[in-house]
């Protein structure tokens, strides 16, 4: 073995223990709280094949996502808007939930009193089987009509069948504002947690951006678990968990199974 070789194999290995006491760190702060709430974003669903909106691949890359992403895409362009939503839709229903979804679900078996937040509009957290999920921006498996109000669907060919409108998915584009009562309801969980778990997020965008520090205001641990550094939250946290949420979500869960 080369000189070279042996101080790569000593800072991997380094880095290996390094990640392994801060995944025990996160696995005792689990134990000892009382309400956990977990807030996560697009890296959460990366690995079920759903772009992030970011990443040099993401969803902002897109022209079209950019072009029928405003609340008053629909009325300019009715069919590109269907069209380009309609394909959104599609890749999501086909998409499963990965093993970080699987362990979030799981949390919530083992401790109750877990809420899950997320930005995510896809859906996969309950399909995973979490329960009241909270999300923020909506969900694409859910319809609506504008025109009409109607909310109860069936959408033939994207339509509303009680008046013939364009629908459009119940999800929050630009232009307009988060569900007060969605908002509201996480709000208060941030407030009453007492470890508050930043996954898969930049949380950068406003108004949800707010909830961690709204936690840590009412003395919450705060726990970041992200691929790219968080500057403006990892000084700040008890513990920085830095990898993919697939990989690191099922071993804090198993630790919290050996309990």
């Amino acid at each position: 073995m080369t000189l070279f070789s042996s101080a790569l194999s000593s800072t991997s290995s380094s880095s290996s223990d390094d990640l392994a006491l801060r995944i025990d760190r996160t696995v005792a702060l689990l134990r000892g709280a009382r309400r956990i709430v977990v807030f996560s974003g697009a890296g959460l669903s990366k690995a079920s094949g759903i772009p992030t909106y970011r990443d040099a691949d993401g969803l902002w890359m897109s022209q079209n996502a950019l072009k029928f992403s405003h609340a008053d895409d629909l009325a300019r362009d009715p069919g590109g808007f269907t069209k380009f939503w309609a394909q959104r839709l599609s890749q999501i229903e086909t998409a499963s939930p990965n093993p970080g979804h699987l362990a979030l679900a799981q949390l919530q078996r083992l401790r109750p009193a877990t809420r899950l937040i997320t930005q995510n509009v896809d859906g996969l957290l309950g399909k995973a089987g979490g329960q009241d999920v909270l999300e923020l921006h909506g969900s694409l498996r859910r319809w609506r009509c504008d025109h009409c109000g109607n909310r109860s669907g069936p959408w033939p060919f994207h339509r509303c069948l009680r008046c013939g409108s364009h629908a459009r998915p119940d999800v929050v584009m630009f232009g307009e504002m988060l569900n007060a009562g969605v908002l509201l309801d996480a709000q208060v969980a941030a407030q009453e947690s007492d470890l508050f778990l930043v996954v898969g997020s930049t949380t950068i965008v406003y108004p949800a951006a707010e909830l961690p520090k709204l936690a840590m205001a009412r003395g919450a641990r705060l726990v970041t678990l992200n691929i790219e550094p968080l500057p403006h939250l990892d000084d700040a946290a008890a513990v920085v968990l830095r990898g993919a949420s697939e990989d690191l979500l099922p071993k804090l869960v198993a630790g919290m199974a050996g309990d």
